[in-house]
């Protein structure tokens, strides 16, 4: 015998998929879904986890529940000859910057390898689908490597533009480390991109050096693993037809 939550799930997720519950809708209340569905608020309250979980239901903490806009699968490129994004953004796509003068510490100074206290640019990127977040990333450039002024508009969710800044300043990236980590969110992502503590993030760590080994930028991007990815595109050399 199927469990009853399981039964609304399936009720509520056909609704939402003809229509007849449209994106961005505000679902009824716990209390009369319980009353409609004539069962209790904990039943209602999986039967909604579980559609929280597929990435259809919305739960906002103070405002309630809403059935969530499809978001467009992005993936962020790293690597040789990869771009940024892997795709143009339409005009429902669009980045809200945040710049700001801060001082190095912790995590932020130790992989930036820059004394406590030193003065960076910090760059919050925050990629909306709509009004709906989509992906965040925070990018860091020590004052000591340059002091840029980055544009509160881009196109670039991932801090592409820092990069050219950093070129036009003269400074000549040769190295690019990426570390990718799968992790349940933190305070500060499940809030600007309203995820569920359930959604796992791809935490990409990026180090970028020049020639003399200096890091000039820092790149710490959340992607939620049910609307971004990652791609790293590598060229591979014939090393014995170079050898020849």
């Amino acid at each position: 015998m199927a469990f009853r939550y399981r039964e609304i799930a399936d009720d509520l997720r056909g609704r939402i998929e003809v229509g007849q519950l449209a994106a961005g809708a505000r679902l009824p209340s716990e209390a009369a879904l319980a009353r409609q569905y004539k069962t209790s608020t904990p039943t209602i309250r999986n039967a909604l986890d579980v559609l929280q979980l597929e990435g259809l239901v919305d739960k906002r903490h103070g405002d309630g529940n809403f059935v969530r806009r499809a978001c467009r699968r992005l993936d962020y490129m790293s690597g040789e000859g990869a771009t940024e994004p892997s795709e143009p953004l339409s005009v429902e796509l669009w980045i809200r910057v945040r710049v700001a003068e801060i001082q190095a510490s912790g995590e932020v100074a130790s992989l930036l390898r820059t004394p406590k206290g030193s003065r960076l640019t910090q760059c919050l990127y925050l990629h909306m689908e709509e009004d709906a977040p989509h992906s965040m990333a925070r990018i860091y450039v020590p004052w000591s490597v340059a002091q840029l002024r980055v544009p509160k508009v881009t196109r670039s969710p991932w801090g592409d533009d820092v990069r050219q800044l950093l070129a036009k300043a003269g400074v000549v990236v040769v190295s690019v480390v990426s570390r990718v980590v799968a992790r349940p969110p933190n305070q500060e992502e499940k809030q600007r991109l309203r995820l569920d503590p359930r959604t796992s993030v791809l935490a990409v760590e990026r180090v970028s050096t020049d020639a003399e080994g200096r890091v000039v930028e820092l790149a710490l991007l959340s992607l939620p693993s049910d609307r971004a990815g990652a791609v790293f595109a590598h060229t591979m050399v014939d090393r014995i037809g170079a050898a020849r």
